[in-house]
């Protein structure tokens, strides 16, 4: 006898191995907008590789710390959001790994002084791009 599941959309019952049941059903997501919209670009996509070159695909942040991991995010330094025009200036990117990008983050939230310190190790980290 075989085991069924209920859809999560339209509640059908079928077969506990199958994905999809055939509702139809596929989910809105909404258009990106403002700085989110041009990571979506070509333009971007060259930045982001000229930066993750210049590197060697390594992140200069773990480094620092004795671990050597691969870069997979190119992280603006101010972001993106605080000032847009800053957006395309390699100066202030940095390639950094999924970990180091978390961490990144979490000191940037803590406090403005914690924000503040990351910014100026992540600045003491880069090579001179310009």
């Amino acid at each position: 006898m075989p085991i069924y599941k209920r859809c999560p959309h339209c509640g059908k019952r079928m077969p506990a191995g199958d994905f999809k049941c055939g509702c139809g059903y596929k989910r809105e997501y909404s258009k990106p907008e403002g700085t989110r919209a041009l990571y979506h670009s070509k333009r971007w996509q060259k930045l982001r590789d000229s930066i993750l070159k210049l590197y060697s695909g390594i992140d200069p942040l773990a480094k620092s710390k004795g671990r050597i991991e691969p870069a997979s995010t190119v992280h603006h330094i101010i972001t993106a959001e605080e000032n847009p025009k800053l957006f395309w200036t390699p100066s202030n990117l940095i390639p950094l790994s999924r970990a180091s990008h978390d961490e990144v983050h979490v000191a940037y939230r803590a406090s403005e002084e914690s924000k503040q310190t990351m910014q100026a190790l992540l600045r003491s980290l880069q090579k001179n791009i310009e």
